[in-house]
């Protein structure tokens, strides 16, 4: 009897001792788990520190590239004043001092102070990609912003910014864009008058001459040729009066009607964020000393004025009309100069005709462009020339865009 209650006191010991050790392994099972997690909740606050960081540093990058394109586009005032904003002397300033406040000192770097708590700013360098010469404004710069955040974290943006509201490469004096046929010919006269004078000379002196009418297939091609021809001498001035250029030569929003119509939709929608949208005008629109984008949605009479003009009715050139700047006859493409007066008109023209909207009954398919008119009556004296410094103005008059943006 004695020796069965020895048997079962060892047994049960020998249970308390398993599970004392089973206890003593899930412990330590335990501890090992909750020191992961410390760890992993340790290091997981320290990478969502990075991270806040980081963002902050994103965040100063975009705050200075917004104030480098108010910079640009005249919206801050100079330290000291009087100095307005232009991409010449932005390049001869790469890094703005003259209109940002450089004050503070991030990661051993100069920088604009956006915030000392958690510490933020940015520093900014632009610079012109195409090299033009001065005293020449650049025609594109490429803003560089580093942006800098807590922890020395950085970022870097850059964005190409276009000074001009679209891109024209001035291919002709006139330049015509034909019927999409190739065979029906535009209606085409230079005037009789042996006072009038074309010329694809460069009035501002500072590019080559370039042809003075520009068509786009040969049947205008001739057609122009004709009409030169049975003008009075000296009339189109140049070695190359007329020349026939490829659609892909065109600028982009000529080469399709499609582009065209789509172009038209974008500088109204310019034009009346300005307030210079009109359905129908006459007058005078612009002058030397404030040129202005114009658009006429409608038949315009034209007695004079400076900038960019952008007609798509018929367009009549009236008594005596000086125009310095870039002329676009584009829609119903009909440009219209009779009787007698003088009158200069300096910088370009080009003319094409194309419904704005397809009508219905056509089932949406792409209108093409059909033949122009350009006609030149009656006597008096006039000059129509290429002048590359009115074109830059007229490309000028609203606010650089930005062509393209991306993270470094």
């Amino acid at each position: 009897m004695n020796l069965i209650q020895l048997k079962t006191t060892e047994k049960r010991a020998d249970e308390r001792g398993a599970a004392l050790i089973t206890t003593l392994l899930i412990s330590t099972l335990i501890m090992i788990v909750g020191g992961a997690l410390l760890l992993s909740t340790s290091l997981t606050t320290g990478l969502a520190v990075d991270s806040t960081s980081e963002l902050q540093a994103y965040y100063s990058a975009e705050a200075g590239v917004n104030v480098g394109l108010n910079v640009l586009r005249g919206n801050i005032d100079s330290n000291p004043s009087g100095t307005k904003a232009t991409f010449r002397n932005a390049v001869n300033n790469p890094t703005l001092t003259n209109w940002l406040n450089y004050g503070t000192t991030i990661n051993g770097a100069s920088a604009v102070s956006l915030n000392t708590n958690p510490v933020m700013g940015y520093s900014i360098t632009v610079s012109d990609p195409d090299s033009i010469p001065a005293p020449r404004q650049p025609t594109r710069l490429l803003m560089r912003v580093t942006g800098y955040g807590p922890k020395g974290s950085t970022k870097q943006m850059e964005a190409m910014v276009d000074r001009y509201m679209f891109d024209y490469n001035a291919i002709a004096t006139i330049a015509i864009r034909g019927n999409d046929d190739n065979t029906t010919s535009m209606n085409f006269a230079i005037g009789n008058s042996n006072a009038k004078f074309y010329s694809g000379a460069d009035h501002a002196g500072t590019f080559p001459a370039i042809p003075v009418i520009g068509v786009t297939h040969i049947v205008d091609f001739n057609t122009a040729t004709n009409a030169v021809a049975n003008a009075q001498p000296n009339t189109v001035n140049g070695s190359q009066q007329v020349k026939l250029f490829s659609i892909s030569e065109l600028p982009l929003f000529l080469q399709t009607a499609d582009a065209a119509r789509a172009f038209l939709n974008e500088q109204q929608a310019v034009a009346q964020r300005k307030g210079r949208y009109f359905t129908s005008g006459s007058g005078t629109f612009g002058s030397n000393s404030n040129p202005q984008l114009t658009f006429v949605d409608g038949d315009c009479v034209l007695d004079g004025g400076a900038g960019l003009l952008i007609v798509t009715g018929n367009l009549t050139l009236n008594g005596t009309p000086s125009f310095n700047g870039l002329v676009l006859a584009m829609g119903t493409g009909n440009v219209v100069r009779n009787g007698g007066g003088s009158g200069d008109i300096y910088g370009a023209f080009a003319v094409a005709r194309f419904a704005r909207s397809w009508p219905a009954s056509e089932n949406g398919q792409p209108h093409p462009f059909l033949e122009p008119s350009y006609d030149t009556s009656g006597g008096g004296n006039s000059t129509i020339g290429f002048d590359s410094g009115w074109i830059d103005t007229a490309l000028s008059l609203a606010a650089p865009r930005v062509l393209a943006i991306r993270e470094n």
